[in-house]
Order: C-alpha cells, then structure tokens, then sequence
C-alpha cells in the first residue's frame, strides 16, 4: 500500500512545478485501498482533488468532462493550476480538426454542471443563481459577443447587483469560469482560439511545440545525433590546442578608439599649438568618462 504521510506535501510540490509527468505516475500508484483512505482525511482529499487537475493532460475527453462538471470549483480554486492552460497541453496533442468536438464536450459539462459554485442569488425577474449552469446561462444572455464584449462584461461585474453583492472568492471564481467557458466556446480554427504554441515535456521526454495544428518534436532522447569525430595528425591537434589555449586579444571599447584616433590626429600639430591643446583637453575628457 502507498505511504500516504506526506501526500499532499508531495502533491503540493508537484502541483508548484506543473509536473504533470510525475504527478500521473503518482496517480497510477493509487489504488482503491489508497483512495478509501484518501477520503478520510480532508487535506489529502484536497490534495487528490488537485493531483486529478494536475494531470489533465494525460487523461481522455470523457475524464476531463467528469472533473468539470463534477469538481469544477474545486479545480478554480488551486491557486497554482490555470485551467485553460492544462486544457491547452491537451489540446495541442490533438489534431487541429478534431479540437472542437473535444472543446464542444468540454463546454457541454459545464453548461449541464449542477454543482454549486455560489450562495444562492436572486437576479432579475426572480431568477435563482447558483450552480455552474445557472450562472453560464446568465453571463452568455447579459454579455453580448463581437467588440463590444469588453463593455458589457465590465457592466455585468460592477452592475448587476447580485454580482457585486458576492465575496470576492465568489466573484473570482465566477470570472475564472467565465473566461474557460469562452475559450472553450471559441473554435481552434479561428485566430482567435488557435491554441498558442506551447514548449513542454511529453511522458517519453521529448520536447514537443505545435506549428499550425501539428505536432513538432524537438528533442528526442532516444535519438541523439552522435557527434562525428574526425582525426588529425598530432602535430595539427597540437596546434589547435595551442591556438584554443592562447587568450583572444582585448576588445577595444569605442572610447578606447576614439582616444587613439585623436592621438592620431594630435601628432598631426606641433606641440604647444592651439589645435593640438584643444585635441589633448577632449582626451583627457574623453579618459575620465
């Protein structure tokens, strides 16, 4: 059985440094007897809650629809988890066709979502707010879409009374699923809702990008070019050592070749003239700089 004593220390470090790899193998390690007991205690409860958004990459559509319909509070609360952004590492091992139907899964559950994510408000024409649907259904009919999205958004979280009424855990919460539903509302074949490109470590460790759809691998462990060595003769290695080994000449800054340029031009002028002073006072000018 897995040694839960320092669960949520070890969760907690994973979580700072969105390691994803090893937090899925932790999660692997987790039977049925480990999660019972996971269950007992709070704090580890908190900590496998986050572990599962964590590795949001590594898990099927159907998975992730899951966390959000059912947990989704839970993950907007993570203070070190952007959840567009583990969404995103997911999206970019798709195929640039096939993201939308998974976008499209994805708002799904969070439009059906039942769970509370606030006290419960009364909005205009005593309408009850207070599940994630509710709250989805409300935004989308008070904010209009296109150019104007700024100023309607803006009018509904500093106008809308049962809005500004909220704490601001609420508040926060709310505007966080806001903006996860419009990215997931918005198409990966518009400008607008292409994914950016991202660097990251897939489970083999490989460094892999994206580049318009598609997956660019990087770097790739297993297949590191072997340098090829070339021999020469000694005496030809020595000298290449010698010539590695001896210091490369000073750089001169620009002020150090200005002031030789006007030694230059000074000598031009015999001593105790006036153009040689005035060119032997910018010098000594120029030296103290």
């Amino acid at each position: 059985m897995l040694d839960l004593t320092n669960f949520k220390s070890i969760v907690n470090d994973l979580v700072y440094y969105l390691d994803d790899i090893n937090g899925y193998k932790l999660f692997k390690m987790i039977g049925k007897e480990e999660v019972a007991a996971i269950e007992q205690d709070e704090e580890n409860t908190g900590a496998y809650l986050a572990l599962e958004f964590l590795i949001i990459p590594f898990f099927s559509t159907k998975e992730i629809a899951g966390l959000l319909k059912e947990k989704l509070s839970a993950g907007l609360m993570i203070e070190d988890i952007n959840l567009i952004e583990r969404i995103t590492k997911k999206l970019i091992e798709i195929d640039l066709g096939d993201r939308d139907n998974f976008k499209k899964e994805l708002k799904n559950a969070l439009i059906n979502s039942q769970e509370q994510i606030t006290k419960g408000v009364t909005a205009e024409q005593n309408k009850k707010i207070v599940s994630v649907a509710d709250w989805i259904k409300d935004y989308v009919s008070q904010v209009k879409g296109g150019s104007k999205i700024n100023l309607s958004e803006a009018q509904y979280f500093y106008q809308k009374p049962y809005f500004v009424n909220l704490n601001e855990v609420e508040k926060n919460l709310l505007k966080k699923l806001f903006a996860l539903y419009k990215f997931l509302d918005t198409s990966s074949l518009t400008p607008e809702g292409f994914e950016d490109d991202l660097l990251i470590e897939d489970g083999q460790g490989r460094l892999i990008t994206t580049n318009k759809g598609k997956i660019v691998v990087l770097y790739d462990p297993k297949k590191i070019v072997k340098k090829l060595v070339v021999k020469a003769p000694e005496n030809k290695i020595i000298k290449n050592v010698v010539e590695e080994q001896r210091p490369a000449p000073p750089v001169k800054s620009e002020a150090e070749n200005n002031v030789v340029e006007l030694k230059q031009l000074a000598a031009k002028y015999p001593p105790g003239s006036f153009e040689r002073k005035a060119i032997e006072e910018e010098m000594e000018k120029m030296k103290h700089e």
